[in-house]
C-alpha cells in the first residue's frame, strides 16, 4: 500500500519532512499523487501515528508520533533548514510554572531555536 511507503520514509528519516519532501521520495518508488500524500498524512495525524508541526516558516512538517509529540521543541538550522529535536530544557517544568502562576491550562506547545547547525558551521569554515 502507498501508506506503507509514506510510513517507511518517515520511519527512516531522522528529521521532520514536508509533504512535498515525502512525495519526492515516495514517487521514486511508486506512482503516487501529491494529493494522496496529503490525504494519507492527514489520516495518519488523525490516528496519532504521525505528528504535524507548523513551524514559524508557516510550513507543515511531519514526523512519527511518540509520547512527547505534543511537547517537542527544535533547533532549526537557518542554512540547511533541518530541525533537530532537543530535550535540554525541561519544558514540563516551565508549563507547570505557567499554569501555577497564571491558571492557563497549556495543552501543547512548540518552541524553536534558530541558528546554524554544526555541519553547516563546519562547511562555512572550509
Amino acid at each position: 500500500m502507498k501508506k506503507d511507503f509514506i510510513f517507511d520514509v518517515l520511519k527512516n528519516t531522522p528529521n521532520s519532512l514536508t509533504a512535498e519532501e515525502i512525495y519526492n521520495d515516495v514517487s521514486q518508488k511508486v506512482k503516487i499523487n501529491l494529493s494522496t500524500v496529503y490525504r494519507t498524512l492527514n489520516n495518519l495525524v488523525e490516528k496519532e501515528i504521525v505528528t504535524k508541526v507548523v513551524r514559524q516558516d508557516k510550513i507543515a512538517y511531519y514526523e512519527l508520533a511518540d509520547e512527547n509529540s505534543n511537547n517537542k521543541y527544535y533547533m532549526i538550522c537557518d542554512v540547511c533548514n533541518n530541525a533537530f529535536p532537543t530535550d535540554i530544557l525541561d519544558v514540563n517544568k516551565l508549563t507547570r510554572k505557567i499554569k501555577r502562576e497564571t491558571g492557563f491550562n497549556i495543552t501543547s506547545q512548540t518552541l524553536e531555536f534558530h541558528g546554524i547547525c554544526p555541519e553547516c558551521t563546519k562547511k562555512s569554515k572550509i
